[in-house]
């Protein structure tokens, strides 16, 4: 680019910003539609903008002309001359290695159909993964999974998945990380003056328990709680303190056991019991809780084992739940809907509800990131209403907002079975669809296409044909039938476990 030409580039975005800004000052007076359309256009030409200054930014640091301004490092010249920080600076450099390690990522967040936020959890997972997760992120397969990843969950589910398949790939790193973390751990209680200070770092396992703990303790205020949630956290702990105090079996060297469910596959299963045989013959009782970890890392296909919201849970932590714990099987067909679980009452029993956060996950509503502690059981065809069922495949978890959002608007939940890419995104078994009982799609979509596009169901019912529906709303009308993919389960032999059982295990 000549200096004529750059020029003309920086006048042409001076014009191009104000002319935004101009436009921008009778917003208030848009209609809604027009208002979205705006912030579209805008957040793509964002995202165009960061693809082109990500090419600028790589051209001048391996230009090496910034060297001679007294900066050590790229980082410390683009913090000191954007002003930004060398924080700030660091992030955007390896958000532009991202960008240009994958054209396809570049091209899509050019388009619009990931953010720049999508591309920062990808850069994170490449500084931080291991040589075999550097390795999967430049293959063709890999790359086109997380691309596809990238296309269907938001940022926040995004980076969950992300941590999922990099624990997927290598298991081994996701133990070593989490050895490292148990090795940093500390906390101080310290009485001051002032009070009691507490500080301190714990593992992401060990932090996982004591926020179920806390939240545990931790009621939704009520209208006249005028406590901060760090005061209300502080109470939780206090709560909890008192708790353990009060239990009569609480004596020194007392352990009370946590409350966590741990989500497996068979197949997971079945190499964890065999990595821990293997690694007891080998060294012991010792080398087994080690070597679970790594013997598990060496099947790079198999699923890790998750946390009910899809975080993966290191090998060690595991095989030390399952020296202490309470064993649900729970045994899913081909659609990963739980068999055998509940009766026709209307509360939820915490078996069926155990069984339906192992299909969920989390919210049902399509694109909702609350996680399956947060939800609540709803009844797909409601209880008064419909006469539905308390069972589990009636079932269907929901966040609180979303649970009133469905009776105050009269929806409709549809099940169905996830396709591939989205089993590949989310790690569930199956996706939702929210429907007006009237006909017409709020939420999701009917054939796994991208949320939002969906058509609406005329009187032929949706995709599939009649053999699909499992129910009818009130009335009677053709075109209020739900439906729900169903897969017939895998022929086996009687008695023995097959690919589609998945474990819940409570520690």
């Amino acid at each position: 680019m000549t200096e004529r030409q750059g020029d003309a580039l920086d006048r042409a975005l001076r014009d191009a910003v104000l002319a935004a800004e101009q436009a921008a000052e009778e917003a208030r007076a848009w209609d809604p539609a027009r208002r979205r359309r705006a912030l579209e256009g805008l957040d793509r030409t964002l995202a165009a903008l960061t693809a082109a200054r990500s090419a600028v930014l790589l051209a001048e640091r391996d230009a090496g002309s910034w060297r001679g301004s007294g900066d050590p490092s790229f980082a410390a010249w683009r913090g000191r001359t954007s002003r930004a920080g060398r924080g700030a600076a660091i992030t955007e450099e390896r958000r532009a290695t991202t960008l240009a390690d994958m054209p396809a990522l570049r091209e899509a967040t050019v388009a619009g159909e990931v953010s720049v936020v999508h591309v920062d959890v990808v850069g994170k997972v490449v500084a931080r993964g291991s040589t075999a997760v550097r390795t999967a992120l430049s293959s063709a397969e890999g790359r086109e999974q997380v691309l596809t990843m990238a296309r269907q969950l938001d940022a926040g589910r995004f980076a969950r998945a992300m941590d999922t398949w990099a624990a997927t790939v290598d298991a081994a790193q996701l133990e070593r990380t989490h050895q490292a973390q148990r090795a940093g751990r500390f906390l101080h209680v310290v009485d001051a003056p002032d009070g009691t200070r507490i500080s301190g770092r714990l593992d992401a396992m060990a932090g996982h328990r004591l926020r179920l703990a806390l939240e545990a303790l931790t009621p939704r205020p009520a209208a006249d709680d005028d406590r901060s949630p760090e005061q209300r956290r502080a109470d939780a702990l206090d709560a909890l303190a008192e708790t353990v105090l009060a239990l009569p079996e609480t004596k020194p060297g007392a352990s009370v056991r946590p409350h966590v469910s741990f989500l497996m596959s068979e197949e997971t299963w079945a190499a964890l019991r065999a990595a821990y045989r293997d690694a007891s013959a080998a060294g012991g009782a010792g080398a087994a809780g080690a070597g679970v970890g790594a013997g598990h890392g060496g099947a790079a296909t198999v699923p890790p084992v998750t946390l009910e919201d899809g975080t993966p849970v290191p090998m060690s932590e595991v095989a030390r739940a399952l020296c202490d714990c309470e064993l649900t099987r729970l045994v899913m067909d081909a659609a990963d809907e739980p068999l055998n679980l509940g009766r026709a009452v209307r509360p939820y029993t915490g078996s069926q509800r155990r069984a339906v956060i192992a299909r969920d996950r989390g919210c049902a509503w399509p694109g909702c990131p609350v996680p399956a502690r947060w939800c609540e059981v709803h009844h797909i065809r409601w209880w008064e209403r419909d006469l539905g069922e308390t069972s589990v495949e009636n079932g269907a978890l929901l966040c609180s907002f979303h649970h009133h959002e469905v009776h105050r608007q009269d929806l409709t939940l549809v099940r169905r079975a996830a396709t591939s890419a989205e089993r590949t995104a989310t790690g569930r078994g199956v996706a939702y669809v929210v429907a007006r009982r009237a006909g017409g799609v709020v939420a999701g979509s009917p054939d796994g296409g991208p949320s939002g596009e969906a058509p609406r169901w005329g009187a032929s019912g949706p995709p599939g044909g009649a053999d699909e529906r499992v129910g009818e709303p009130p009335g009677g009308a053709a075109d209020e039938k739900v439906s729900e993919v169903r897969g017939a389960p895998a022929a086996r032999p009687p008695g023995e476990p097959g690919r589609d059982e998945e474990l819940l295990f409570v520690a």
